[in-house]
């Protein structure tokens, strides 16, 4: 099915509140002025995750360790292939990462990177303070049953991704399983047995991989 975005990127001038995705400022009511438009906003946020998780050599950049290519060059590089973002500056990647609602993206220093869903080998350096007591992991029920025996291991993406909530797991799950089991990670026992799992976006946490000891299913999870 074609996509119809319908949700622009602007930036609130009159009083200073910055960027913000829909019509009208979510603090003033303002129109504001337009950044970008629902079908560029759509397109542009397509090519920064397919660069900065899968395929930075499509695009002839370099990318660290930790993930972090250099924001001019992106820019560049964007404005090289895809035409029709000639006027891309950085202010576009600073309202893009800021509006993001999932958190997947940092600026900082003039270098850009995503937090997750990478299927890229990184060593990401990402915050592992001040996680909950609990995280949520999404699965089949058949699998349900080898996690817990086995535990978990990244698949087609290079890290463990877990949920903020069992809310936040079920979405996750339903995108792609249907009927999701949630699994209950306990994040201090995981800890305790040095199990580094790090924040990457609003709900989302990663871990390399997780022994089966810290899951437990939950009831009622469909």
């Amino acid at each position: 099915m074609r996509r119809n975005p319908t949700v622009p990127l602007k930036e609130e001038v009159k009083y200073g509140h910055g960027f913000f995705r829909g019509e009208k400022c979510p603090l003033s009511g303002e129109d504001g002025v337009l950044v970008m438009s629902p079908r560029h906003l759509d397109q542009f946020g397509r090519v920064m995750a397919g660069v900065l998780r899968h395929f930075p050599d499509r695009f002839d950049l370099e990318m660290d360790k930790q993930g972090w290519i250099e924001a001019s060059e992106f820019i560049d590089a964007v404005k090289s292939q895809r035409r029709h973002f000639h006027y891309l500056e950085t202010k576009h990647l600073q309202a893009v990462v800021e509006t993001d609602p999932k958190g997947r993206y940092q600026l900082k220093n003039g270098r850009l990177r995503a937090t997750y869903a990478h299927t890229l080998d990184l060593d990401l350096d990402l915050p592992t303070d001040k996680n909950p007591e609990h995280l949520y992991f999404a699965c089949s029920k058949d699998d349900s049953i080898e996690y817990i025996e086995h535990g978990l291991y990244p698949g087609d993406r290079n890290m463990v991704h877990l949920s903020s909530t069992r809310l936040n797991a079920l979405e996750a799950g339903r995108h792609i399983i249907g009927k999701p089991i949630v699994l209950l990670v306990d994040v201090r026992a995981a800890e305790e047995a040095d199990c580094a799992i790090m924040k990457a976006g609003t709900t989302v946490y990663l871990v390399k991989e997780l022994p089966g000891d810290f899951l437990k299913k939950l009831p009622d999870s469909t």
